[in-house]
């Protein structure tokens, strides 16, 4: 046997050795886009740490709100190894371009974040995360989140580069259509179009959306306690309080909220839920960025004894403000 094959043989052995050792877990990837920019994925894969790769699925127009999940397709092996690289190319429908762009993502925060997984608070239980979210977004941004029962993390933020794709290559089955009826999709997303006329295209919003202030949420409601409170934030991640977590609730540096579920209690027992449906997002903006980014805010749900007159306060030391954009009727009682 030469020393070539025994230096291959030797190789393959730590290879496979390897891969017997590597933690793998049950995720899915998909994609995400900011609700008013819609996007499609023309390429999208996610390289893995055993070598193997996933595609990012993007059914048709994808128009979601920015973080939540997108298409799932099922593929591959019901456990995966962690991705460690991503590789994208996407149409931006508003803007009428092509991004591509390819980065190493961060394996150890994604290890110690599947390592560590998630506590689901209907059972108590150890879980797991599950999905590995790609957003894109105008100007190029690329942001990658990790999912698990009612928790979201950014894993990263990235940026690709314009380039160019013929017709033919990205819509093989209509060659003939041209850039222009490729990229015009008012009448599948007229709000898109009024948006856009209002607004135009808001670029450095989303990284606007990654600042953080110090803030936690509360409640002030006589004879009741907070079981437990879900949170998103305007740069896609979200966060559950229960248990103890919410006995040692803590400021906390945070990305300003767009929506909130409040689970309460009384002595007897009963259980409502109040329900913050996407605040106003200019309001929500501007009451942080006009607060003391040095001291920390609290979110305030109020209401009297009677579970009525109910209130949502921003409140940063002695100056309270009424949040007054947002619908107060989501209301019901909890039955398990």
């Amino acid at each position: 046997m030469n020393r070539l094959l025994i230096y291959i043989l030797i190789f393959q052995y730590f290879l496979i050795s390897c891969q017997k050792n590597m933690n793998k877990y049950a995720w899915t990837p998909t994609e995400s886009s900011p609700k008013m920019y819609p996007m499609n994925i023309h390429k999208g894969t996610l390289i893995l740490e055993d070598g193997s790769s996933v595609y990012i699925p993007s059914s048709g127009i994808s128009n979601e709100i920015w973080g939540h999940t997108g298409s799932t397709h099922v593929q591959g092996n019901d456990l995966k190894a962690v991705p460690v690289k991503l590789e994208l190319t996407w149409a931006s429908f508003m803007e009428k371009k092509f991004y591509k762009g390819s980065w190493d993502l961060p394996v150890d925060k994604i290890k110690e974040l599947f390592s560590k997984g998630v506590v689901n608070w209907r059972t108590g239980a150890k879980d797991n995360y599950s999905y590995i979210v790609v957003g894109c977004a105008p100007g190029g941004v690329v942001v990658v989140w990790i999912y698990g029962d009612d928790q979201q993390v950014e894993i990263g933020r990235f940026q690709a580069k314009e380039t160019n794709i013929s017709m033919a290559e990205y819509v093989p089955g209509n060659p003939d259509i041209t850039p222009n009826e490729f990229f015009d999709i008012s009448s599948s997303v007229p709000a898109a179009y009024e948006n856009m006329n209002k607004k135009g295209i808001q670029y450095g919003l989303w990284d606007s959306y990654r600042e953080k202030y110090s803030w936690k949420p509360e409640i002030q409601i006589p004879g009741y306690t907070l079981d437990h409170v879900i949170f998103e934030m305007f740069n896609g991640e979200m966060e559950t309080l229960f248990g103890g977590t919410i006995t040692n609730n803590q400021f906390k540096a945070r990305a300003i909220p767009r929506y909130f579920s409040f689970l309460l209690s009384n002595a007897k027992g009963e259980k409502y839920v109040f329900e913050v449906k996407y605040a106003y997002e200019d309001e929500m903006l501007e009451l942080f960025k006009n607060a003391d980014k040095n001291k920390p805010i609290e979110i305030i749900l109020q209401m009297d004894g009677s579970l009525n007159n109910k209130k949502l306060i921003f409140k940063q030391e002695n100056k309270e403000i009424l949040i007054k954009k947002i619908d107060m009727g989501n209301f019901w009682k909890y039955e398990e």
